[in-house]
């Protein structure tokens, strides 16, 4: 079994040193909805949020968990090759809605054959005290990681992205999950308007205080019909990030941060035809080559720059 040969500490090689085989995700659509969508805070969803709600993944019309598994199997597996799989609840928030309905399909889910995990994609707002009950018993059973849209630390950022909570309440959030040996990940997406190269060295430092597992970065895309577009041309902005661009601001946080946070993305994954722009963003192939391009040839590291508090 052939390991990456990545500069930093990538989520492949990760699975394939622990399960000794290739693990896949499996996107899921467990059909929830989210506060920031249902009324509860807000119908407008958070700016650059589709209509899938980060699920263009998924196939809710394969039917039910079991029969959703099956289908990504199918999709994603390759003939011959000792794999497991990671149950993924990719899209909307996943722990929000009926406690009772969240514990059928995730348990629906970790009981298929060869399901090694489970991830769960949610909003750190949406962690009562009955979720995390379930969750604490979830991670008793299976490989547990809970993804939490945290995008960025910056508050005014926060409020313009409709987000619908603030810093703080993040905060709680991940301290809860910490609270019960949860493995968390922080989703943070570079090239929000008005960021600077300093927001995004805030957003490691944060996420650093706070160990997490691992971390989600990637550009900001904009797709079409989402607010974030009409708002861009609107007021005649122009997307200026380039490839290279976001390759070296991803390299400098790779650096800052702590060696052993497991990189589970560096670049978005929404669908080629989605995407209103920038343009270099369909080919994630080249994104990623553009970022171990990068360390190589300078020889760096991810955590290089880490220093332990």
């Amino acid at each position: 079994m052939e390991l990456n040969k990545k500069r930093y500490r990538d989520l492949d090689t990760y699975y394939k040193i622990k399960y000794k085989k290739k693990i896949i995700k499996l996107p899921l659509d467990g059909g929830f909805t989210c506060p920031n969508r249902d009324g509860s805070l807000s119908f407008k969803g958070c700016i650059y949020c589709s209509d899938e709600g980060a699920g263009e993944w998924t196939y809710k019309s394969a039917g039910n968990i079991k029969s959703q598994i099956s289908f990504q199997k199918n999709k994603l597996s390759k003939p011959g090759r000792d794999e497991g799989y990671i149950a993924y609840f990719q899209n909307f928030t996943n722990t929000y809605g009926e406690v009772e309905k969240m514990r059928e399909m995730f348990f629906a889910a970790i009981n298929e054959p060869d399901i090694v995990g489970l991830s769960i994609a949610t909003r750190a707002d949406c962690l009562p005290d009955e979720v995390l009950a379930l969750l604490d018993e979830l991670n008793q059973k299976t490989d547990l990681t809970v993804e939490l849209g945290m995008q960025s630390v910056n508050e005014k950022t926060l409020e313009f992205i409709n987000r619908g909570y603030d810093h703080k309440t993040f905060d709680r959030g991940i301290d809860k999950l910490n609270s019960l040996g949860i493995k968390s990940i922080a989703h943070i997406i570079v090239g929000l308007p008005g960021e600077r190269e300093v927001d995004y060295l805030n957003d490691i430092l944060y996420v650093n205080e706070k160990n997490f597992w691992g971390v989600k970065i990637h550009n900001l895309y904009i797709e079409n019909n989402t607010y974030l577009k009409y708002y861009y041309e609107t007021n005649n902005i122009n997307y200026k990030m380039s490839k290279d661009d976001y390759a070296d601001i991803v390299v400098t946080m790779l650096r800052n941060l702590n060696p052993k946070m497991v990189i589970n993305r560096l670049t978005g994954d929404g669908v080629n035809q989605n995407i209103a722009y920038p343009s270099w963003s369909k080919n994630k192939g080249a994104v990623l080559s553009t970022i171990d391009k990068l360390m190589k040839e300078n020889d760096y590291r991810q955590g290089d720059l880490w220093k332990e508090n």
